[in-house]
């Protein structure tokens, strides 16, 4: 792994080129943009699974969680808007509304040849300009990110007003989302029935609404979201398994284990070993 990491007030830029790479689910509490300049792989966004590829663009919202997985060698380039970056505050959460709901669906962003050439001779001069260290290169660097924010935003408002239906269906879709993540230690509450009966749907139409705007089923993504939280807690807290398998519902330690297993592939002991050497 080769990789070059810039801190400034603001925002960070970080490169990576990796030959081989698994990167684990993760999300973080500020705004980055992505950049592909070469390779192919699998990119998990929001459960969601797609395939990247030279020149991808993605941007990631504080609300958003990721995983990679690279199938050739590649280099990603991470421009990162830390939470002094923007002022407005308003504005942060119209951006960040715009590009999560953009994200359960899409993922990479896709732009008119013109404004996708623009954004990738900005992100290389902004690249330059780190290399290069001149003076006053923080202003520039800072005003070049804010033009590819203000490009980005443009089109995927210009995406979004026509597409006023596939928005109502994503804002639906977020809706269930939002259910399924408030209720992840009720396990009778996110039984199939229960969210169709709560959302005033039949139980196969949910079922097939979720997978047709989601590209996965209801089932895998209660379980991916549970074992998000798992790692949550067992990453940034102190509780035993017993706990954890309490606090989200699990009938007992066994249930607990076997879903671990099934999930991972691992034991919970196995499993909780792995993340420590990776923090």
């Amino acid at each position: 792994m080769k990789d070059t990491f810039f801190i400034y007030k603001d925002f960070e830029i970080y490169s990576v080129e990796e030959l081989t790479w698994k990167k684990e689910v993760h999300r973080h509490n500020f705004f980055e943009l992505l950049y592909i300049e070469y390779g192919t792989g699998n990119h998990t966004l929001n459960s969601i699974p797609h395939q990247y590829k030279k020149h991808d663009i993605y941007l990631l919202t504080p609300k958003d969680y990721h995983s990679f997985k690279t199938l050739d060698p590649t280099k990603f380039h991470c421009l990162r808007f830390l939470p002094g970056f923007f002022s407005n505050k308003k504005e942060i959460e119209e951006i960040e509304k715009l590009f999560y709901y953009h994200n359960q669906t899409n993922g990479n962003l896709v732009f008119p040849e013109d404004d996708k050439a623009f954004c990738e001779l900005l992100i290389v001069k902004i690249l330059d300009e780190i290399a290069k260290q001149k003076e006053q290169n923080e202003i520039i660097i800072k005003t070049l990110m804010m033009s590819l924010i203000q490009i980005i935003r443009r089109n995927a408002s210009i995406s979004e007003r026509n597409l006023n239906l596939q928005t109502t269906q994503v804002l639906k879709i977020d809706t269930i989302l939002s259910y399924i993540r408030s209720n992840i230690a009720n396990p009778h509450l996110l039984r199939k029935k229960e969210i169709a009966n709560h959302f005033n749907v039949s139980v196969n139409y949910i079922g097939e609404y979720f997978k047709t705007h989601l590209n996965i089923t209801l089932r895998d993504y209660i379980e991916q979201t549970k074992l998000k939280v798992v790692t949550e807690k067992l990453s940034k807290s102190n509780l035993t398994f017993s706990e954890i398998s309490n606090d989200l519902g699990f009938i007992d330690s066994s249930h607990f284990n076997k879903f671990i297993m099934r999930s991972t592939g691992i034991s919970p002991s196995e499993f909780k070993k792995a993340l420590s050497s990776t923090s």
